[in-house]
């Protein structure tokens, strides 16, 4: 640096601020101050697949994408695929392997191999990281910006940016720095809330499940009228129900209810053909026995209880064909309240942010403030679980960075 200014400031360490960190300095190595408030950068990005990092996901339709930018986002991402993406990791030396629907982890089952090849191509182009740097303030002004820190002290930049994150998970630093940072130089944000995050259900109704995983369709209900479904598995817990399939329903359940309607969730244990020739079979197999030998060999023991409960039937009662009728269709359509969506400690993702239409399309520059640029969390783009998210961090840090990297 010859002078005070920094060419290019970046707010926040996570996943799309380290690319975005990679993408600026890649053109003017040593142009690039990165600041993180957390002791380190990436400590969000560590915990992300159960420490195993789903990087990203082949298929990344428009579908997979909500939010009121999604459609921007979508045109963003056709121009920088998936395979794009796994070659810019690949040219910084990370190796990748391909899992079940589309997943793609590092080959080291690690995420920390995803944090090591960034940081490392951010020491190699002369990235200045400072951590335990909070910025509480972006000023412009006279073709510059100044970045007040929560210390006091202060630093300049030609270009900046906000790559703070969301509101999601803050034991590893989320905070939604960035809404205020937004705000506070003229952006519209939409108020944010959980995505990808469980469900609450009424305690009564699935005593005794805590710990119990289970295949099934888990669908959304409102009002009489289906509002989307996911298959996946279902873990039980003390409050209602977490896994995959009912992250996916999480951000329009949290919709629903903001809205004063109601939220049900349907589970599915098996379809209805299947559910109604299992209770034909069982009706001559435990004849004259007990229900609760009923689903032996079909449900965990204590799903099976469950439902029993749910039905009103007690477990030594004789196995009848009413019975029988009344659990069949509940395997096919066991529907329970949502009570809330869990909130940001127990989400993955946050759904609001800046509204896109604020920002150039291609580049992810401020259409209001020229020289200022946000991407991930930090914008009003949310995906699907399954790898969505982070592929979205890097295109847009990719794309903020390698625009205001420019000379």
């Amino acid at each position: 640096m010859r002078d005070a200014i920094w060419p290019v400031a970046i707010v926040g360490g996570g996943a799309s601020g380290l690319m975005a960190a990679v993408a600026a300095s890649q053109t003017r190595p040593g142009s690039v101050l990165l600041l993180e408030k957390e002791p380190r950068v990436g400590r969000k990005l560590l915990a992300t697949g159960n420490g195993r990092c789903n990087l990203l996901n082949l298929s990344a339709g428009p579908e997979h994408y909500h939010g009121g930018g999604a459609q921007a986002a979508a045109s963003l991402l056709s121009r920088m695929p998936p395979k794009a993406v796994i070659a810019r990791f690949e040219a910084l030396g990370l190796h990748v392997r391909e899992e079940e629907d589309g997943r793609i982890y590092p080959y080291s089952g690690q995420a920390s191999a995803v944090l090591d090849v960034l940081r490392a191509a951010c020491g190699r182009q002369g990235v200045k990281t400072l951590c335990g740097a909070e910025v509480v303030r972006i000023t412009p002004g006279g073709g510059a910006f100044t970045l007040r820190m929560a210390s006091g002290e202060a630093h300049a930049a030609r270009r900046v940016i906000l790559a703070a994150g969301g509101m999601a998970a803050p034991a590893f630093g989320a905070s939604g720095q960035s809404f205020a940072l937004l705000s506070g130089v003229g952006h519209t944000v939409v108020p944010p809330m959980p995505a990808l995050s469980p469900l609450r259900l009424p305690a009564e109704r699935v005593r005794g499940l805590k710990g119990v995983r289970v295949r099934a369709t888990l669908a959304l209900v409102s009002q009489g009228a289906p509002q989307g479904e996911a298959r996946g598995e279902a873990l039980f817990t003390e409050y209602g129900v977490s896994g995959i399939a009912a992250m996916r329903l999480s951000r329009r359940a949290g919709e629903l209810l903001r809205s004063g309607k109601d939220a049900t969730l349907s589970i599915r244990l098996l379809d209805t053909e299947t559910a109604e020739a299992q209770m034909e079979r069982r009706l001559s197999l435990y004849k004259n026995q007990s229900l609760e030998s009923f689903f032996t060999g079909l449900l965990h023991s204590r799903v099976a209880l469950c439902l029993l409960r749910e039905a009103g039937l007690s477990a030594g009662a004789p196995v009848t064909l009413a019975a029988a009728g009344i659990l069949a269709r509940l395997l096919a359509d066991w529907q329970v309240p949502i009570l809330s969506v869990l909130p940001f400690e127990h989400a993955q993702a946050t759904a609001g942010g800046a509204v896109l239409e604020e920002f150039h399309p291609q580049t992810l520059e401020s259409l209001i403030l020229p020289g200022f640029y946000a991407c991930g969390e930090a914008l009003d783009v949310d995906g699907d679980c399954g790898g969505y998210n982070l592929l979205w961090a890097w295109v847009s840090g990719a794309a903020a960075g390698e625009n205001a990297g420019k000379p």
